[in-house]
């Protein structure tokens, strides 16, 4: 299976470098700054020791000066009170939670002491930790920084793994499957710590060999078995999920019959967006036979369909870890449990990531998308990067009766009615959706790959399921990968909830934020955040959150509203809401400032 057969360079996308198409070097000006190069976790156990630096911008004087406060008379030690620019100090907590239960640790800039960051750290007691018990798989997808020819680039980055949490703080073990555009995929043992604070944020470090510093991911908790994710350090951005892995599906024999896989990356070639999905049939020992894949590469092929088999080139192994091939492609898969599976791939073609979940044994046709349901997607179009949210009413044919969609195209963000749309027949659970109304002509034509009713596609570890459908934009304009989600009746915004963004802004840089979102009476937004603001070089830890959000009275389900990450700015949202617990989000921010994203908020159970 060859899927370079030819490369067409398609200068819409990027501007043929790296540099472009993976990001920048950030914002550049003449004042002194400084910025967390090793943030401060959100959450640490009494006593446990975290590491933290900081870097200076635009002096020579490149020495930070560090202090620690709190609300009360031991707030911890820091290992000294002054670092040269990059360098690390150790940070350990104090032996009891101090009045407030929060410390601030502060850098600043030796050159000029009114400049400064601050991070707040959580500090709890031990028994915080046992939210996090047992075997877990994640995975991430985003930017991080390469040397190429000695000069820096942002590049796009992936990485899938599996880590055993203790329920003490200690990650005994792991492994994961780290690539980016500019170095070959590697698989490395993992080590670490975590801590999580009552609000359900939390930290943890991996460590490994193969790493020249710590792995920092920030996480909200949504339940012991779900969590949303944020890489959070100076090597990487990116957002992704945390699973608490099955432990009797490890060994591949519940992949088993039809599932629905959708990916979403880039071209490593060309460095330039494209996303694959398809449906194939697993045979309970790791092989997935009978695939049918579709692969949207604009600056390749286009969009092309190819049949071929992946089988088992190494595993499952005790982290539920299976490599697979068909002698051309090479993909390693973690299983979460006979449901659902995090995918990753490793060959020299694409740098993708994403998810396959169960078909089930019922028979999937266009009828069983009839009803009420909301969709996401996100990827690229020939402008910029694309966010789309929306919702719609089909009947058991596939026609779209009534939809209400929101498009933002490169910070030109759009919004109507989809009234008219079309779902093919289904073949297999493979499928395809036409968009009417004229909302984007960039965002028209969808595959569509059904999932099991008992399948909730945003937790695959709850048990209440859902279905629905993956999704992958297959326009010539545009490339990307989502998912359909049924929609209850009049579902109410209200509570406690994880939240993730992921977004790039007009320079292409990754922004990633997770943190605990506060609904009260469906009018206003309140929490706290974590933020990567990857170009800038900006690590912002416990941002205060604030909000609003406003029912749409003619589309059920669909809010408008605002969120004001503390000093960083506002963004203009959208929210679809598909159930009590489940809403995903669209940045709708225009012009040539706007981040354009997309979301997904979970009640935390």
């Amino acid at each position: 299976m060859n899927r370079k057969l030819l490369i067409v360079v398609f200068t819409a996308f990027c501007l043929a470098s790296l540099a472009a198409c993976g990001g920048g070097n950030g914002n550049i000006n003449n004042a002194v700054s400084i910025a967390f190069s090793q943030a401060p976790p959100a959450a640490l156990q009494t006593s446990a020791m975290a590491t933290v630096s900081a870097t200076v911008f635009n002096s020579s004087n490149t020495g930070v000066d560090w202090t620690v406060t709190c609300g009360g008379a031991d707030c911890g030690s820091l290992s000294t009170n002054h670092t040269d620019g990059g360098a690390s100090l150790t940070y350990t907590a104090p032996a009891s939670v101090p009045t407030g239960n929060t410390v601030t640790i502060t850098a600043t800039a030796s050159a000029d002491s009114s400049v400064s960051v601050v991070g707040t750290t959580t500090i709890t007691t031990g028994s915080t930790t046992s939210a996090l018990n047992g075997q877990y798989t994640f995975i991430v997808s985003g930017q991080d920084t390469t040397l190429i020819s000695g000069q820096v680039f942002i590049v796009n980055y992936v990485a899938a793994g599996s880590i055993v949490a203790d329920g003490n703080g200690t990650i005994m073990s792991g492994e994961e499957d780290i690539c980016d555009l500019a170095t070959p995929c590697a698989e490395v043992s993992l080590g670490g710590s975590y801590s999580s604070g009552p609000d359900g944020r939390g930290s943890i470090n991996l460590t490994s060999s193969s790493f020249n510093s710590v792995q920092t991911l920030e996480f909200v908790l949504t339940s012991t078995n779900h969590a949303l994710i944020t890489e959070f350090d100076s090597s990487a951005s990116a957002s992704g999920t945390l699973d608490l892995q099955d432990p009797n599906a490890l060994d591949a024999s519940g992949i088993t019959g039809g599932f629905s896989i959708a990916l979403n990356g880039e071209d490593v070639q060309s460095g330039e967006p494209a996303a694959v999905g398809g449906v194939m049939t697993g045979d309970a020992s790791g092989d997935f036979n009978n695939v049918t894949l579709d692969t949207n590469d604009p600056s390749g092929n286009g969009f092309t369909t190819e049949t071929t088999n992946l089988l088992v080139l190494s595993g499952p192994d005790p982290f539920g870890r299976v490599a697979v091939s068909d002698g051309t492609l090479i993909f390693a898969y973690y299983i979460v449990n006979a449901k659902a599976v995090r995918f990753i791939e490793l060959d020299d073609f694409f740098q993708t990531t994403g998810s396959a979940y169960t078909q089930g044994s019922g028979s999937l046709t266009t009828a069983s998308l009839a009803g009420n349901s909301v969709f996401t997607d996100a990827g690229m179009s020939v402008l910029g990067q694309v966010g789309v949210g929306g919702e719609f009413t089909a009947d058991t044919n596939g026609n779209v009766t009534a939809g209400f969609t929101d498009v933002n195209d490169d910070g030109s963000a759009t919004n109507g009615s989809i009234a008219g749309s079309t779902f093919s027949s289904f073949v297999s659970g493979r499928g395809s959706l036409t968009l009417s109304g004229g909302v984007s002509s960039d965002v028209t034509e969808f595959q569509v790959y059904l999932v099991d009713p008992s399948v909730n596609i945003l937790d695959p570890t709850l048990s209440m399921g859902g279905g629905g459908a993956l999704l992958l934009d297959s326009d010539a304009n545009a490339v990307g990968a989502g998912a359909i989600i049924p929609q209850a009746n009049s579902p109410s915004f209200n509570g406690n909830y994880g939240e993730n963004l992921q977004a790039l802004d007009q320079n292409l840089d990754e922004v990633d934020m997770t943190g605990q979102v506060i609904a009260t009476g469906s009018s206003s937004l309140s929490g706290t955040g974590d933020l990567n603001n990857f170009g800038t070089g900006q690590l912002l830890p416990a941002q205060a959150l604030s909000g609003t959000i406003t029912a749409d009275g003619s589309h059920t389900g669909r809010f408008t509203g605002t969120l004001t990450i503390g000093s960083s700015g506002t963004l203009n949202l959208v929210y679809y809401q598909a159930t009590n617990s489940q809403i995903v989000l669209v940045d709708v921010d225009t012009g040539n400032t706007a981040e354009i994203g997309t979301g997904v908020l979970l009640q935390q159970q």
